[in-house]
């Protein structure tokens, strides 16, 4: 399993292991992923709300 995220449009293209391709555009829908982390739920703005944060934090640490 893959996941191939577009920061422009905030969406995620998910590769699976069949070979499947599935793309996530609505921030509210929990993504899939392997089995090993079935226990924790993703969703697509969880996603990209984290990744904002960090480069927030990290552009603030440069100045």
């Amino acid at each position: 399993m893959g996941w191939l995220l577009d920061l422009e449009e905030s969406s995620i293209c998910v590769c699976g292991a069949d070979r499947s391709v599935q793309l996530f555009e609505n921030l509210e829908l929990v993504l899939p992923l392997p089995e090993f982390a079935k226990i924790a739920q993703l969703k697509v703005g969880q996603i990209f709300n984290g990744l904002k944060e960090q480069t927030y934090t990290k552009s603030r640490r440069v100045r």
